[in-house]
């Protein structure tokens, strides 16, 4: 094995060995017990950040008997203005630009490849 494959191999190694302590330290009993995934009750942050399941379930005896959860609602943002809908600008000169900018690639293209 030569001194390249040896570096690649090393630093792998180390790699896998940062992420050892975070997949040793996690504590899955309460995940196993109430068969919840942890983002039931943690925060996307991860442990040890509570979402409101997870602070009910901590406050109530790691139990979570009578806990009702919380309607998701999506507020509609209410617009600020009017907004004209049409179109403001001269078709033809949006197509010109582009088939001049399309012309100019491939002269590029064509000045590169000879």
């Amino acid at each position: 094995m030569n001194n390249k494959n040896l570096q690649i191999l090393f630093l792998l190694a180390i790699i896998l060995i940062s992420y050892l302590p975070a997949i040793t330290s996690a504590r899955p009993e309460y995940a196993v017990k109430e068969s919840r995934n942890c983002p039931y009750c943690h925060s996307p942050d991860g442990p040890p950040q509570l979402n409101p399941t997870g602070v009910y379930y901590g406050t109530h005896n790691h139990s979570f008997a009578g806990y009702v959860p919380a309607p998701v609602t999506t507020p509609t943002p209410e617009p600020t203005k009017e907004i004209e809908i049409g179109i403001h600008m001269n078709t033809w000169d949006v197509g010109l630009r582009a088939m001049a900018t399309i012309f100019l690639i491939l002269i590029v293209v064509y000045i590169i490849r000879l």
